[in-house]
């Protein structure tokens, strides 16, 4: 009996032994395929992409060169695949912001008003990428995005100044250029209550002074008139407002260094404490991580 157990069981480890021989072919050949999908991808959107190149990346300031420009003073409203499908799909939701035409439309009149403002804000917009999701935002929103953005003539900052990437690229000169726009200031976080954001040590303990205004962790564009309210009443005593609230931290940072606004330096850095932790303490990607931290929800 014991016998043809062990029979049995070695016929059933060659069974799975090829099984899994096939999984690995399967996912092989769709590898494959979806690498020649890219490359024709990249063919049919040839046009596209050398005009979206020409709009965004022959007229975008490298990440050290907006760093430069932000310690210098003037504020920073950064765009992502988020900003830029809430603004342009109606039918778009994030997992932490819904859409609404009022937010979209406010993000929209940031690039109508952009050469009016840009001495004092820079518009950020993402490398030229051609993965499969940035040729699918490319395909499906420029035909809308493209007029809005070559009405501009001042050059669009670089996004990823508080993504992982830069701090891949530029290591400690990338840490630098950060601490720099905050050293010895009276700095004012905005952020969700709860969330992502972190006041780490390796990037803010040369501030002179740290306040906190919060927001929601989700859906913060709704609170938005709160926000503004509650920041007139540190405005006084702080020198950066620091913004950590995804596509609403785009629209504040653009009020908060406008005229209407007082204009404030405004810096919106998104996940750059969760940037900084991914490239040098390997911590998982911003994305990867709960949009409300257990630790600090209460």
């Amino acid at each position: 009996m014991d016998r043809e157990i062990l029979t049995a069981l070695e016929s059933q480890q060659r069974i799975l032994q090829e099984q899994n021989k096939n999984l690995s072919a399967i996912r092989a050949s769709l590898g494959e395929q979806n690498r020649m999908l890219e490359v024709l991808g990249r063919i049919g959107m040839r046009d596209v992409l050398v005009e979206v190149r020409a709009v965004i990346q022959d007229r975008q300031m490298s990440m050290l060169e907006t760093m430069q420009q932000i310690e210098s003073g003037r504020s920073i409203a950064r765009w992502g695949d988020g900003e830029l499908k809430l603004m342009m799909q109606p039918e778009f939701q994030l997992m932490f912001q819904q859409s609404s035409p009022a937010l979209a439309r406010d993000l929209q009149n940031m690039l109508f008003d952009h050469d009016m403002n840009s001495d004092r804000l820079i518009l950020a917009l993402p490398t030229v990428f051609t993965t499969r999701l940035w040729m699918g935002i490319w395909a499906e929103n420029w035909h809308v995005m493209g007029p809005l953005l070559k009405a501009s003539r001042a050059k669009w900052g670089n996004t990823h100044v508080s993504r992982p990437v830069f701090f891949e690229r530029h290591g400690k000169d990338a840490v630098a250029a950060w601490r720099r726009v905050w050293d010895g200031k009276r700095v004012c976080i905005i952020s969700g209550r709860g969330s992502r954001f972190e006041l780490i040590p390796e990037l803010f303990d040369n501030v002179a002074h740290v306040s906190h205004i919060y927001s929601e962790p989700t859906n913060a564009y709704a609170h938005l008139e709160t926000i503004k309210a509650d920041v007139k009443d540190v405005m006084p005593e702080t020198d950066v407002f620091l913004i950590a609230l995804g596509p609403t931290g785009s629209v504040l940072a653009g009020y908060l260094s406008s005229e209407a606004g007082g204009e404030c330096h405004a810096v919106d850095i998104g996940h750059l404490s969760a940037s900084y932790s991914n490239v040098f303490h390997k911590t998982a990607n911003p994305e990867q991580l709960p949009i409300v931290s257990a630790s600090r929800s209460n």
